[in-house]
């Protein structure tokens, strides 16, 4: 390993970037943080250098930021540094330092994960057969295995920068930016409305409510590995055929089962929990579930033939008694929606026919995705 010097390593706090919050103030930003890897190269080497194999310097450091109690909130001439967080969450410095000569290449995702979980930084590929499936490879890249949470509270926003290649400790200050303004997973949500006659005499008063929704059998493991089509032109894609559950044989990928459920066994979709009417013309006043247990950040991809959705809910009435109870089942993959892009927001709406106790009407929309879809405006681009 080479020689360290006296120079930690910093990037910038510019650059656009969607995060979890709105983050405005430097005691948000100071909550954020993110992976960093990094490789050596030596002098005159680079990183795709055959005749100088880059040597790995540091992995799955946490980078952030560490407000000072004196400090007012502008944040132009600050930088991103090593950090760890103790037992209290609080952040302390954990600088890394550059080393005197040659380059250093970056790998860096968000958000900072520990351990084997959700985000796993893995080696990068020596295998010929599975670099020969991961098209335009950038060769001594690290890959990450993304599994989204079974929780929805759980699950992460992931974001992941394209490399930084042969940076020196004299370029640029030392700080360089780092570009997370593009989401990777897929955010998906469901609207609702109901078609039929509720009792709506006196001390009964039904409503609908739906009550639990259960996505089955989609892909939930991916990789995430680093691309280069020219020199100066670097990035990151998914895997469309080496599966984390067997990279060197193309085994199939792993599915795994999501259910969105509050605490109480009831997801609020409107003023006291009911659906909205159908009114004629025929209106789209679909409700969407928008409470923190209402969206799923899952993987992009085409959806497995037998993937589907069971959907649960019920007729109660005013004392809140469950007078129905039935669940629903939808193919995901009846040709409404064939897949799910990445960076995009794919919303289904269904219309819970009454009478016949089932789906009378079902769609699906692909939008926008700009803010993480948690509390704040939903069209700012977010510092990270």
């Amino acid at each position: 390993m080479p020689a360290a010097s006296g120079d930690p390593i910093g990037f910038a706090l510019g650059g656009q970037t969607k995060g979890k919050a709105p983050l405005t103030t430097l005691p948000a930003l100071a909550g954020q943080d993110f992976s960093v890897s990094a490789w050596y190269s030596p002098r005159d080497g680079s990183f795709v250098d055959p005749y100088f194999a880059p040597v790995k310097y540091f992995e799955n450091h946490r980078f952030g930021y560490i407000k000072e109690a004196s400090e007012d909130d502008s944040y132009a001439n600050h930088a991103w540094q090593g950090v760890s967080r103790s037992s209290t969450n609080a952040l302390s410095p954990n600088l890394v330092y550059w080393p005197l000569d040659g380059t250093l290449s970056f790998f860096c995702y968000a958000p900072y994960r520990e351990g084997d979980v959700d985000i796993v930084l893995e080696d990068p590929v020596t295998d010929d057969g599975v670099i020969a499936r991961l098209p335009d490879y950038l060769p001594g890249s690290p890959l990450i295995r993304v599994t989204p949470a079974a929780a929805a509270s759980d699950q992460a926003d992931f974001l992941c920068a394209p490399p930084l290649l042969d940076r020196s400790r004299t370029d640029e200050a030392g700080q360089f930016s780092l570009d997370f303004s593009k989401h990777r997973m897929t955010q998906v949500e469901f609207g609702f409305n109901y078609e039929g006659t509720l009792d709506s005499s006196p001390g009964v008063e039904e409503s609908v409510r739906v009550l639990s929704i259960a996505v089955k059998n989609i892909i939930g493991s991916r990789y995430m590995y680093y691309t280069q089509t020219a020199p100066a032109m670097t990035g990151s894609s998914w895997s469309m055929s080496v599966s984390p559950a067997d990279p060197a044989d193309g085994a199939a990928f792993p599915t795994a089962d999501y259910t969105l459920q509050a605490a109480q066994g009831e997801l609020k979709t409107y003023p006291a929990g009911g659906l909205p009417a159908v009114t004629e013309p025929r209106s789209d006043n679909y409700e969407i579930v928008s409470t923190d247990k209402g969206r799923l950040f899952l993987l992009p991809q085409t959806l497995p033939a037998d993937a589907r959705l069971e959907i649960s809910y019920g007729i109660i009435e005013v004392h809140g008694v469950t007078k129905v109870l039935e669940t629903i089942t939808w193919n995901l993959a009846d040709g409404t929606l064939s897949s799910w892009p990445e960076g995009k927001r794919v919303r289904y709406l269904f219309t819970i026919d009454i009478p016949e106790r089932g789906v009378v009407a079902a769609s699906a929309e692909i939008l926008d995705w700009k803010a993480s879809g948690n509390e704040g405006p939903s069209d700012q681009e977010l510092i990270y």
